[in-house]
């Protein structure tokens, strides 16, 4: 049992068929994936369950208007092999239609429509889901800065600066001996040598 975000209550695969941890791991990534739709909807679900049903065109089920939902992830010929990955997701959002709309008519395809549009497009853009299942990024990438005045300096520059700052703040901290060696060109490579006694 495990927890995918904090629109599922628990998640459940089936302990007794192969790869139980694969088939965990797989529910917990379509849980990921769905999760924007759900939150724009204010949907929840109590359960999200594996099932392996005898019917074999059977896929999804969604019990009480998402008190729990379960998906198919095995081929219903072989249970060692897991169904593919966006037909699951689109599983996922066929149940999770059901929370809105019972019966399979018009405005449920409508819906379904709008559901799979908008799971696209956030797959297009890669979004794959929040924390682990997510793309990553370094720090600092991907997100709008406005640099500060300091990251445009070049490094002699910023030692310049931060002499200037020690040598304001000396009647703060008390002096300290300092040896700038120096060009007589501004733009030049200056070097700052402290001393410490």
């Amino acid at each position: 049992m495990a927890s995918a975000n904090d629109l599922i209550g628990s998640i459940h695969a089936l302990k007794r068929r192969p790869a139980p941890d694969a088939a965990l791991l797989l529910l917990q990534r379509v849980a990921a994936q769905v999760r924007p739709v759900m939150h724009k909807r204010g949907w929840r679900v109590g359960v999200l369950r594996e099932f392996f049903p005898r019917t074999p065109n059977l896929l999804g089920l969604n019990v009480n208007r998402g008190a729990e939902i379960r998906i198919r992830l095995r081929s219903p010929h072989n249970d060692g092999e897991l169904l593919a990955y966006p037909d699951l997701v689109g599983t996922m959002l066929h149940e999770l239609a059901h929370i809105e709309r019972g019966p399979h008519d018009a405005a449920f395809y409508a819906l379904l429509d709008t559901l799979k549009a908008e799971t696209e497009l956030l797959m297009a853009q890669g979004y794959a889901g929040d924390g682990f299942f997510s793309r990553g990024q370094r720090v600092g990438q991907g997100c709008s800065h406005n640099a500060p005045r300091h990251a445009q300096l070049t490094p002699p520059q910023m030692a310049a600066r931060a002499l200037e700052r020690r040598l304001r703040d000396e009647r703060w901290w008390g002096a300290a001996d300092l040896i700038v060696i120096s060009d007589s060109e501004p733009d030049s490579d200056g070097v700052v040598v402290v001393i410490d006694d």
